[in-house]
This record gives structure tokens, C-alpha cells and sequence, in this order.
């Protein structure tokens, strides 16, 4: 990068004209067809299927981790706007909303009034404009260990299977020993796994059903955390994408600094799209309660900015695949992906397939979707955005304009979110994830009024 303050300024001005365009032109897109481009200085990572990254971020650092079996750790990449000022955590605002735990409103989304002519928000997302999801056929197994109802499995696997044996859907118990599974509305039988103890059920195909199963024992829970940050880093993010890397940043320190008891393991992918010139860039798991790992993580996150793209959808569903494939921690029950994003993947059959077979992967390793929806998504993100969080039992977030920063963030209409500070958010939902018990939303004007208090 220059050193002059002109040759900077020039890039930066570059960097946000390329920024605005890109958010211009997804109006325009027809069917997710048109080439991205690469703009400024290119990202550091795959330029191609995401197998074949660059070098070891580790490398850069002592003792760091070494690539995976892959090859697919990543340096960190030169940064048009390091010369920025810091900016300090705890400015974005956001909400949070389980369709889980309001399912009865999230069928409401897809119903259809024709007297009234009030539709649900979703009605018209039926055939080829589902994606191929269909969360009607909603099954929550819970799975009791003995005869003590407040014992429960956590991590136990628990696979559903139709009339002729076929899998149809499978998923991992949550901390509460919970798992929602989404099958094709036909009687089958459920098999629930928890180290060497096993047990079965069956179940009816109703729209909305309820099971509980005993297991006679089940594995030890681990204190273990594997989380992985999926960021879109295209120029449409670059209204507001250096206050999210504070924001991220400020949660990783949060989450792995000074931890103790528990094993915290961080992963950071950062994607763009078609004809950009390097498509994603990985860091792959690193012990995050080590200092250096830590540095490692922090480094990897500060060294990316936004540019290419080039058109609205992105390489959304080749992130999310990429992502579920990495060598997640089979002994971790809690697996979090947080994937923030701003632009829905292409919609060609083959990106259709693959973002919903990307999240029914997730769900059958119990890895928990939490997208955070950012500044010019529409409704077919926020859409695709909640069935991967409702088929993974994850959490729908969503940038507010509360605070202002960045362009109009879309309103998914849900008036009873409250409002939180971003970073705090997002530790809240880390922390209860783990341990079952999720803190109170704590409204960001007051958080903020407590802090300076």
C-alpha cells in the first residue's frame, strides 16, 4: 500500500464508489447470472473451488497453527484502510429472534388469506421459490436421560427416517437435550444416539409434533465451543463492514480471552463471488484461549475489507458448503456458525441444491446457523437466511438502524425483538448455547447507559 495520504484517499474513494455500485446493481439482477469482478488489491485465499489457499497465516506468527489437511489456511490480506482510526466495539445494534421458539408465527409467514388478502409475508414462496425447504413437517424430539425429567442428553444424534427406511432428516440435541427436525410429513421412526446408549421412537407426520424419549444413559458433555465467523466481503458491505470487524473482533476477545474451563476453538471464512479474483479466504480452527492463537485470529480478521462482488447474490451457498466441511470438533456440542451476510446466494438448480444441502449437513452435525442479516439484504435473504436458522436451530439476527451506522437495513417486521448492542448479542447467544440458559436481551440504549454509568 502507498504511504501518501493521497494515494490513500484515492483508494478509499475507489474501494466505496465500487462499495455503492454493487449494492446499486442487485436491483437490476435478473437470476443471479451476471460475473462479479475483483476490485482493489485482491483478498488472499482460493481463487477457485477454496481448496487450494494460500499460505499459512501461521506462518506469520510463532507457534500458530498449521494449515489442515487441506492446505486451507490463509495470510492475512493487505488492507487498504489500516491507516483508519479505531473504532471502538459495541456501536452496531441488532436483535435476535428464535422462528423455533415462535413457530406458531413463523407458519403464519406462510399462510394465505384470499378473502382477507392479508398473506403471510412468505405465502408466495411455494415450488421453485422455496429453495427446496419446507418446515411445516416439524418434529421436537426431546431426549431424557432415565427417569428424571431435568436430565437431559446433550449432543445426542438423532435421525428420522420415513416408512421405507430412508433418512429424511437428521440433527443433534441442543444443551436442553432439544433437536428440530423437518421431515417430508409421512409416519417413520426416530433412532437417538448418546455415546453407547441408544433408543427409538416413532412418529406420525402431524404438522407440529412433540416426542420425548428415554435413554438410559448418555456421553459426558464436553466443555468445548467450536465457532466459525462466515463473512461476506464483497463491496456491498462496505458501508459498515470495518464497524463489524470491531464488533466481531470485540466478541472473539470476549468469548476466548481469559477463559480457563473451557476449550474455544475460532475459524474465520471470508467469501466473495464469481469472477472476483480470489473467491474465499480460511483460517482454519485455532485455540482461541491461547494468546497467540488469539493474535492469529485478530490478525486474520483485521486484514480483510470489502470490494468485488458485482452484482447482487453471491457465492453465498459455496461459503456455507465450504464452511459445514471443515473439521469441525466431533466432541463439541456446541457448533456455531455465525454468517454475516448482506445478498442471497445465485439461484440456478446447482447454488439451489447446494445451500440446502449445506444446511442440512449443518443440521446433521449439529452445527447451529446464526446469520446476521446487514444493510441492503431484501426479503428473499432474510427468507433463506431464517430457513437455515430454523433447520439448524440457530438464530435469526438483524442490523438495526438504531445507531445509524451504515446504509437502510431491512426490517423483518418483528416488533418484539429488542434491541441489543451486536457484540453483547452475540456473546449472550454463545454463552447460552453452551450452557442452555440464555441471558435477558438487554436493550442497547441502556447498556450503553450502564457502561458509561
Amino acid at each position: 500500500m502507498k504511504s501518501t495520504v493521497r494515494i490513500f484517499a484515492l483508494i478509499l474513494c475507489v474501494t466505496l464508489m465500487f462499495g455503492i455500485c454493487s449494492c446499486s446493481m442487485s436491483k437490476n439482477a435478473a437470476d443471479g447470472d451476471l460475473s462479479g469482478g475483483a476490485f482493489g488489491p485482491p483478498m488472499i485465499g482460493s481463487s477457485g473451488d477454496g481448496e487450494s489457499f494460500g499460505p499459512s497465516l501461521g506462518d506469520t506468527l510463532p507457534d500458530a497453527s498449521d494449515s489442515d489437511a487441506t492446505g486451507s489456511d490463509v495470510a492475512e490480506g493487505e488492507n487498504p484502510s489500516t491507516e483508519a482510526v479505531k473504532r471502538p466495539a459495541g456501536l452496531i445494534t441488532a436483535a435476535a429472534w428464535d422462528d423455533n421458539q415462535y413457530y406458531e408465527d413463523w407458519k403464519k409467514l406462510f399462510e394465505k388469506n384470499s378473502e382477507s388478502g392479508e398473506n403471510g409475508k412468505f405465502s408466495s414462496y411455494t415450488d421453485i421459490r422455496s429453495w427446496g425447504f419446507d418446515s411445516y413437517g416439524r418434529i421436537k424430539v426431546t431426549a431424557q436421560v432415565g427417569n428424571d425429567e431435568s436430565a437431559r442428553a446433550a449432543g445426542a444424534k438423532v435421525v428420522a427416517r420415513n416408512s421405507g427406511g430412508t433418512v429424511v432428516y437428521e440433527a443433534v440435541t441442543d444443551a436442553n437435550g432439544v433437536a428440530y427436525l423437518f421431515t417430508d410429513g409421512e409416519a417413520g421412526t426416530l433412532e437417538i444416539t448418546s455415546g453407547d446408549y441408544t433408543a427409538a421412537a416413532s412418529y406420525t407426520g402431524a404438522l407440529d409434533e412433540e416426542i420425548s424419549v428415554k435413554l438410559d444413559g448418555c456421553a459426558e458433555k464436553k466443555n468445548i465451543i467450536d465457532i466459525m465467523f462466515v463473512v461476506d466481503v464483497t463491496g456491498s458491505m462496505g458501508d459498515e463492514l470495518d464497524f463489524l470487524k470491531n464488533e466481531l473482533a470485540d466478541v472473539i476477545d470476549r468469548v476466548g480471552g481469559g477463559s480457563t474451563d473451557t476449550a474455544i476453538n475460532l475459524a474465520l471464512l471470508f467469501y466473495r463471488d464469481d469472477g472476483d479474483a480470489q473467491k474465499f479466504a480460511y483460517r482454519d480452527f485455532t485455540d482461541a484461549t491461547d494468546p497467540l492463537g488469539l493474535a492469529a485470529i485478530q490478525n486474520a480478521l483485521d486484514g480483510q475489507y470489502a470490494n468485488g462482488g458485482g452484482d447482487y447474490p453471491e457465492a453465498v451457498d459455496e461459503a456455507l458448503e465450504l464452511a459445514v466441511s471443515k473439521q469441525w470438533n466431533t466432541a463439541a456440542t456446541t457448533k456455531l456458525i455465525f454468517h454475516v451476510l448482506d445478498a442471497p446466494p445465485h439461484s440456478k438448480e446447482a447454488n439451489v441444491e447446494r445451500y440446502k444441502s449445506a444446511v442440512e449437513a449443518a443440521a446433521a452435525k449439529g452445527i447451529r446457523i446464526c446469520p446476521i442479516l446487514c444493510s441492503g439484504a431484501e426479503e428473499v435473504t432474510e427468507y433463506l437466511v431464517r430457513q437455515a436458522a430454523i433447520h439448524t436451530a440457530g438464530t435469526f439476527i438483524f442490523v438495526t438502524d438504531d445507531s445509524g451506522i451504515g446504509n437502510a437495513h431491512h426490517d423483518p417486521g418483528l416488533p418484539n425483538a429488542t434491541v441489543e448492542a451486536l457484540n453483547s448479542l452475540l456473546v449472550r447467544l454463545i454463552k447460552g448455547y453452551h450452557t442452555g440458559e440464555f441471558a435477558p436481551a438487554v436493550y442497547w440504549k441502556t447498556e450503553q447507559a450502564n457502561n458509561q454509568g
